[in-house]
């Protein structure tokens, strides 16, 4: 009954405040431009709506899709964001007008998203395939549909727009605008770190099983994998040191085979091609970076794995291993290193490359001697990209690489041989078996996740510090 008697109360002093509020904003009678004033009253309209609605909604004299307490609470907050709209519009201040376009741009992007809706599940979601004419049908009621509902925002906008000289904004205002940007910005910036570290979290968090009942040196020192509890009744054995040793294998093969392709050719790109034999190669190695992973494994399979097989080696018999993914990954991390390689050489100062020719250098020796050493930071990040590109590669690798779950051995007696020998990376396992894999198999699965971002932060920090002892020297 005490709480039945507080809430009319409480009700009747926010309708008393609002009026009190409404009859001090309109208390003094000031000359004001139309487009002012007519802000000013669709701002304390709306407000008063806002809060009558919430009342009508809480005592269900209305349907809302809010009710009870949280209508009234939405309609009280509304209604005072939009009184103190409207003040900020009596005394001319700018970040009401600035406030009130972010609420227009809103409202704009909304309907957008809503018409956009509707328009791909008529088109779309349909059981059978619509004409052209159907289609041109649907796509002239979208954009009416759209036109009709942004009409008004979209002129109250212009309206707010064109009215930036009747607004004043003091220091301190345009000072809090800044720190306002200032901070979103940051916070962007901040969540690509919080999304690997909750990345991080959640697969550390699914290999805790692993972890327990595995345990870290069974799985870190392990060479044998063998998921028993799910194959066979033997038991379950979950070394990944196979898959440890196949990614390494085949990312240093990338490296030795892509690094010197990537570096030439960014030396060519940015240092000796004429415009038009740059812009073609430019072409093509964009192509490379957009050609899907599955291509490049059919490629190793169909051409790279008999080419391999040509190779007049014992043992040498598929074609699928090491060599066949050291190829296949070489080539797709060319783009990577070439573009960022080329950036780095060109943002090499012109002040360099003269006073070399001034000292009577040659112009490759320039390139060694001045702007390649200049250079030198911008080159170790983009090979630091392509190991990480090599790592993390999928696709391709399970095609090419043969996935087999034993230690790479030499296929004859020289130790050169190792590279027709097949294997199976950290990322493949993950891929190969993951659907099917439950209990302590899927969360050792998990683990090897953690393993691949433990790589990459080492590999990081390695190159940190050989960036640190470049720029000591």
């Amino acid at each position: 009954m005490g709480c039945m008697k507080v809430r009319p109360i409480f009700i009747l002093f926010c309708v008393i405040k609002t009026m009190d509020m409404l009859k001090n904003t309109f208390s003094t009678v000031s000359k004001k431009p139309f487009k002012v004033l007519f802000f000013i009253f669709l701002s304390t309209v709306i407000a008063v709506s806002s809060l009558i609605t919430g009342v009508l909604a809480y005592f269900a004299v209305i349907e809302f899709p809010i009710n009870g307490s949280t209508s009234l609470i939405t309609g009280g907050g509304l209604c005072f964001l939009f009184l103190l709209l409207s003040r900020g519009f009596y005394t001319l201040q700018n970040w009401a007008r600035t406030s009130f376009i972010s609420i227009l741009i809103l409202i704009l992007l909304i309907i957008l998203v809503n018409e956009t809706f509707k328009f791909s599940s008529a088109v779309f979601a349909g059981k059978q395939v619509l004409s052209i004419f159907e289609i041109l049908k649907y796509l002239g009621q979208f954009l009416f549909k759209l036109i009709l509902s942004g009409v008004i925002p979209s002129a109250l906008l212009y309206f707010l727009y064109k009215a930036e000289e009747d607004f004043s904004e003091t220091p301190q205002q345009r000072h809090l605008f800044d720190r306002t940007i200032k901070n979103f910005l940051l916070s962007t910036a901040l969540s690509s770190i919080l999304i690997v570290i909750f990345i991080f979290a959640f697969t550390l968090q699914e290999s805790q099983l692993a972890i327990k009942d595995i345990g870290l040196e069974e799985l870190l020192t392990g060479t044998i994998w063998r998921p028993g509890s799910i194959i066979s009744n033997d038991i379950a054995q979950f070394g990944l040191v196979p898959m440890i040793v196949g990614s390494i294998y085949s990312t240093i093969g990338a490296i030795l085979i892509g690094i010197p392709l990537s570096f030439g050719t960014a030396i060519l790109l940015a240092e000796i091609a004429p415009d038009f034999l740059r812009t073609i190669f430019r072409t093509a190695i964009e192509l490379l970076s957009g050609i899907p992973s599955v291509v490049y494994g059919l490629f190793g399979m169909v051409v790279i794995a008999p080419l391999i097989r040509q190779i007049p080696a014992e043992g040498n018999t598929t074609g699928f291993g090491i060599l066949n993914a050291s190829i296949i990954l070489s080539i797709m991390i060319l783009p990577t290193i070439t573009n960022i390689t080329e950036d780095a050489i060109r943002a090499v100062p012109a002040s360099y490359r003269e006073a070399s020719y001034a000292l009577g250098a040659t112009h490759w020796q320039t390139i060694k001697d001045v702007v390649i050493p200049a250079a030198n930071s911008g080159i170790i990040a983009a090979v630091i990209l392509g190991i990480s590109r090599a790592l993390g590669e999928t696709m391709a690798l399970i095609m090419v690489i043969g996935n087999s779950i034993a230690i790479p051995t030499p296929v004859n007696d020289n130790p050169l041989s190792i590279i027709f020998s097949t294997a199976r990376t950290l990322t493949g396992n993950i891929a190969v078996e993951i659907n099917y894999a439950a209990g302590a198999h899927r969360s050792a699965l998990f683990f090897t996740g953690v393993l691949l971002f433990l790589f990459l932060l080492i590999i990081n920090r390695l190159a940190n510090r050989i960036m640190k002892g470049t720029k000591k020297i």
